[in-house]
C-alpha cells in the first residue's frame, strides 16, 4: 500500500486552506474530466465510441493532508506519526514564520527524526539562499523549490511527482532486502548440506527434516510435512508443526481421507486449495511423495518455493546431491539480486547523465550561470506571472566596457576570467528570487520582479559601483572594468512580448555607451 500522507506547514491560515483544497479535490470532479478527456481523445483518434475501448486515465492518488502552523507543531506530528509506526512521504514548507523556528530549522529537526521525507519549500520572501537550504538535505533529489503564490498545476504536480518518488525508493530498498534475505535463507541451507553426500542414510530423514524447516521459515509457515510412498503403502514421514512426530501408518491413514493428496498424486500438478498446498515430489513420470503445507496466505512465489523444494527433497532421498541443485538456485539469486543492484546503479546513473544534460543545455559553459536558452524559458515564466498578477518586472541588460580591449592587451585567457569573475559578482549580487545569466559574448541579463522604477535603477547602481570599485585578481594581474547598464521597467498593465522588452532594454543599453560608459539608462530615457 502506497504512502500519500503530506505534511503542509505554513503560519496562514489561507495557505493552508488552499494545499487542503488543492490536494483533496473532489473525485466526482476528477472522474467527469478524465471521462470528458477520454471522449476527446476518441474523437481525436477518429474512430467510433461505440468500437474502440480506450484505456482509462490513470487515477491520480488520494492524498493523506497533514497540516500545521508553525514549525515546532510540524516537527511534533512527525514524533506522533512515527511513533504510531506511520512515515510521512512528503513535506510543503514555508520559510518564513514568525514567532518560531523558520523552514530551515524545522526541516533539518524533521530530518533528525526521519530522513526519508521528501520536501519542498514553498515561499514568498526567504533571507536563506537555495545553497543555505540545500545543506539540510543529502542528494538535490530530495527536494525542490518553487515560489508563492502557486498554481494548482504546479502544487498537485510537485505532490504527484514527490509522493511518487517516495513510494518508488522504498520499493526499491524493499525488493532489495528481500532478495538478500532469501539469498541468506538459502545460503543457510546450503551450509546445512554442504557434505550430504557423505552422510549415512540413517541420518538423512534429519537432514530433510531440518531442511523443511528452513523452506517453512521462509516461507513464514509452520506446520508441513514431506510424505514419501512409492506404492500408496509404507510410507515414510518427515513432519514439522502439528505433523512433527506423527507416526506414518497415522499420516498414511489420514492422507487417504484428502481428496487434495489424491489428486495431487492422479494429475502430478501443485494443487493450492485455500490454506493448503500440495506438491508432488516427482522423479520422471513417477510421484514419489507429497509435500504439504499448511499457511493462512499461499501466494504464488510461495507456490515455486515449494516446488523447488519438492524438488530438492527428491534429489535428497535418492542420491544426496541437493547440494549442487541447492547452489544453482543460489547462483541464479545472486545474479538476480546483482542485476537489480545494477538496474539501481542505471537509474541512478541515468539521473545523474539527466542532470549533466540539462546543466550542458541550460547553463554556460564558461561561467557557469544560466545561458541564453535557460533565460527563454524562465522569462517566458516571470513574464506570465507578473501580466497575471499585476506587478512590475525589470529587465537589466548589462555589457562590459571596453572588452575587446581587454582580450587585445591581456589575451583571450585573461578575457575569460574576466567573464568568469564578473559572472560570480553578478550572481552574489542578486536576491534568490532574482536570475543573472549570460546573454552572449560580454553580454549579461538581470530579471527582477515586482519592483518599482526607482528601485531598479538602485540595484543597477548598486551592481555598477560594485564593478568598478572591485579589483579582478586574474592569474596574479590587477584588472579594473567597468559596465554599463539598460534599464526596462515593464508597468503591470502593458501587456507585450519578451523580444520587445529585451529589444528596449538593449537600446537603453546603446544609450549607455553613448553616455559615455560606466553608467546607467532608463529606456525611458532614451
Amino acid at each position: 500500500m502506497e504512502n500519500t500522507t503530506i505534511l503542509c506547514v505554513d503560519d496562514e491560515p489561507g495557505v493552508l486552506d488552499a494545499y487542503q483544497k488543492i490536494l483533496q479535490k473532489d473525485k466526482g470532479e476528477d472522474s467527469d474530466v478524465k471521462s470528458r478527456l477520454s471522449a476527446r481523445r476518441r474523437r481525436f483518434s477518429g474512430e467510433k465510441e461505440e468500437e474502440t475501448v480506450m484505456p482509462p486515465l490513470p487515477e491520480e492518488p488520494s492524498f493523506r493532508i497533514l497540516t500545521a502552523a508553525s514549525g515546532e507543531e510540524a516537527v511534533d506530528i512527525v514524533r506522533r506519526e512515527l511513533d504510531c509506526g506511520r512515515q510521512i512521504a512528503v513535506g510543503f514548507f514555508d520559510m518564513l514564520m514568525p514567532g518560531g523556528i523558520d523552514g530551515q530549522e524545522t526541516i533539518a529537526r524533521i530530518r533528525e527524526l526521519d530522513n526519508q521525507i521528501l520536501c519542498a519549500v514553498v515561499t514568498a520572501y526567504t533571507d536563506r539562499s537555495t545553497k543555505q537550504i540545500g545543506k539540510v538535505f543529502d542528494r538535490q533529489e530530495d527536494w525542490l523549490y518553487f515560489n508563492k503564490p502557486f498554481t494548482m498545476g504546479e502544487l498537485s504536480q510537485s505532490a504527484l511527482h514527490l509522493v511518487s518518488s517516495w513510494n518508488r525508493r522504498r520499493h526499491e530498498e524493499a525488493l532489495v532486502s528481500q532478495l538478500e534475505t532469501m539469498q541468506a535463507s538459502l545460503m543457510g541451507i546450503l551450509d546445512f548440506v554442504h557434505d550430504l553426500n557423505k552422510i549415512p542414510p540413517m541420518v538423512l530423514d534429519h537432514l530433510l527434516e531440518g531442511t523443511l524447516g528452513h523452506f517453512l521459515r521462509l516461507l513464514g509457515a509452520s506446520d508441513g510435512f514431506v510424505w514419501l510412498n512409492n506404492t500408496l503403502k509404507d510410507a515414510t514421514m518427515i513432519g514439522a508443526g502439528q505433523f512433527r512426530g506423527i507416526s506414518a501408518d497415522k499420516l498414511t491413514t489420514m492422507v487417504s481421507q484428502w481428496e487434495l493428496v489424491k489428486d495431487v498424486v492422479r494429475v502430478r500438478k501443485s494443487i493450492v486449495v485455500e490454506r493448503m498446498a500440495a506438491i508432488p515430489l516427482q522423479v520422471g513420470s513417477l510421484v514419489q511423495g507429497v509435500l504439504f503445507v499448511q499457511q493462512d496466505r499461499l501466494f504464488l512465489h510461495d507456490q515455486k518455493l515449494l516446488e523447488m523444494f519438492a524438488s530438492q527433497a527428491v534429489n535428497m532421498i535418492k542420491n544426496s546431491q541437493v547440494y549442487q541443485e541447492l547452489h544453482c538456485a543460489n547462483m541464479q539469486l545472486s545474479t538476480t539480486l546483482d542485476e537489480l543492484q545494477q538496474t539501481v546503479g542505471q537509474l541512478s546513473k541515468s539521473e545523474e547523465q539527466r542532470h549533466k544534460y540539462e546543466k550542458l543545455t541550460y547553463y554556460d559553459g564558461l561561467t557557469g550561470i544560466p545561458n541564453r536558452r535557460y533565460l527563454e524559458v524562465f522569462f517566458r515564466q516571470l513574464l506570465s506571472r507578473c501580466l497575471r498578477q499585476r506587478t512590475h518586472l525589470a529587465c537589466l541588460m548589462i555589457d562590459i566596457d571596453h572588452f575587446k580591449l581587454i582580450n587585445d592587451n591581456h589575451g583571450h585567457i585573461v578575457g575569460d576570467r574576466v567573464l568568469q569573475e564578473l559572472g560570480t559578482m553578478l550572481t552574489h549580487e542578486k536576491r534568490d528570487h532574482e536570475f543573472v545569466g549570460r546573454y552572449g559574448g560580454e553580454e549579461f541579463v538581470m530579471l527582477l520582479e515586482n519592483i518599482s522604477a526607482d528601485n531598479t535603477l538602485l540595484v543597477g547602481e548598486r551592481v555598477r559601483s560594485a564593478v568598478e570599485n572591485h579589483t579582478l585578481d586574474v592569474e596574479g594581474k590587477p584588472v579594473k572594468i567597468t559596465i554599463s547598464l539598460g534599464i526596462m521597467v515593464l508597468e503591470p498593465t502593458v501587456a507585450t512580448t519578451i523580444t520587445e522588452i529585451i529589444e528596449k532594454a538593449d537600446s537603453a543599453l546603446y544609450a549607455a555607451k553613448n553616455k559615455g560608459r560606466n553608467c546607467c539608462v532608463m529606456a525611458a530615457e532614451e
